[in-house]
């Protein structure tokens, strides 16, 4: 079940498809970062041994998500763009609290993330005609699925179910708010 409480814009997938190299090159950065943050965390949090474990893996599935979008924006005869941030994605982390509930937020976050990432990727994959990107997108969906899983899972981990739930309620709200103010682009976020 996802933690969204809203879908995205049905419009979005015409969006995305009118400019599908765009939506590819945006979405590239977005698995290098999912890497990254992954493990940004076992950087910052290297005692919690089950968690670090988990995250690495992480981190090598995204690279190797990564590495996917790549070669088929080379496919397509398409190049990687510089990176101009994520809107989405930095509104959502100036949600994050400082002290000892930063990794709480931090981990919530994380799959709030990956959860609008499923949905999108899902949308996509099922809008596209049958074939090798179809194929890679639905096949995206499903991992991005077990991502959003895998950070509330270690949320309630480090802090308890009630309290990962409690937080996770006020985030989603949040993150609701965000991706309705967001512009229709073709971008992953």
């Amino acid at each position: 079940m996802s933690l969204l409480r809203s879908p995205t814009d049905r419009r979005w997938v015409g969006v995305a498809l009118s400019d599908l190299d765009r939506t590819l090159a945006d979405h590239a950065p977005c698995e290098k970062k999912a890497a990254a943050t992954a493990m940004k965390l076992v950087a910052d949090y290297p005692a919690q041994a089950g968690q670090v474990r988990a995250l690495a893996r992480l981190a090598q599935e995204e690279q190797r998500h990564f590495f996917a979008v790549l070669n088929e924006l080379a496919h397509r005869g398409a190049a990687l763009a510089p990176d101009g941030g994520d809107l989405y994605a930095q509104q959502l982390l100036r949600l994050l609290r400082s002290g000892p509930e930063r990794l709480l937020d931090r981990l919530l976050v994380s799959a709030l993330i990956e959860a609008r990432s499923c949905e999108r990727l899902g949308l996509l994959g099922a809008a596209l005609a049958p074939g090798r990107l179809r194929s890679l997108y639905l096949r995206l969906a499903r991992a991005e699925a077990g991502h959003e899983q895998l950070f509330v899972g270690l949320a309630a981990g480090h802090a308890g179910a009630a309290e990962a739930r409690a937080r996770l309620d006020e985030l989603a709200k949040e993150e609701e708010r965000i991706v309705a103010a967001l512009p229709l682009l073709p971008r992953i976020h």
